[in-house]
């Protein structure tokens, strides 16, 4: 028995870059806030940069003042939609291992 949820093990068992990526796509924002630290290590570990990219992106995201419209500033969402793209080029299997997005 591990002391990780159930959700932060199964990113740690996936087997490689395209399963981390379709894991950071579908877990909800609020495991990213609250295991940010694990997460970081387990993405770090994998040396998956482009995970990592993608995953500091949407925790700046999610932790940005908002302005008056309710929306992040437009360099911190540009920079979370283009490392997006990124991790779902991966996801789809579109990007071979050590290929430069």
């Amino acid at each position: 028995m591990t002391s990780m949820l159930s959700i932060i093990e199964e990113l740690a068992d996936t087997p490689d870059h395209k399963a981390r990526a379709r894991w950071l796509l579908e877990v909800p924002l609020a495991v990213i806030i609250r295991d940010q630290v694990t997460i970081h290590r387990l993405l770090s570990a994998a040396v998956f940069r482009e995970g990592l990219a993608y995953f500091a992106a949407e925790v700046a995201a999610l932790s940005a003042t908002r302005g008056r419209d309710g929306l992040a500033p437009n360099t911190i969402r540009m920079t979370r939609e283009y490392a997006r793209i990124g991790v779902q080029v991966i996801a789809r299997g579109g990007a071979e291992k050590g290929a430069v997005l």
